[in-house]
């Protein structure tokens, strides 16, 4: 922020400090309501926000490797002693 959006922002919550604590409260409630449009506008559109994320390309990995038959069989007592060791 410049200088100048410095002073008006400050200029602006010392005004909004004045305000009855109803109006204060409505004003939020707009706020935030505004805001949850344009966060919600920005993610589902077609924005530059979005084009920017990597694509997930599925099948790019397909036989690089093969998941061995014993995967989910309990792992052997002092590989898990490892996790429980405090070593690293």
């Amino acid at each position: 922020m410049n200088t100048q959006q410095t002073d008006t922002a400050h200029s602006l919550y010392a005004l909004y400090e004045t305000l009855p604590d109803e109006v204060q409260k409505r004003f939020l409630e707009e706020l935030v309501q505004k805001k949850y449009l344009q966060i919600k506008a920005l993610a589902f559109s077609g924005s530059p926000i979005n084009e920017k994320r990597n694509r997930v390309v599925l099948g790019v990995m397909q036989d690089a490797f093969t998941v061995p038959d014993n995967f989910d069989e309990p792992l052997p007592d002092d590989i898990i002693n490892e996790f429980y060791s405090g070593q690293l």
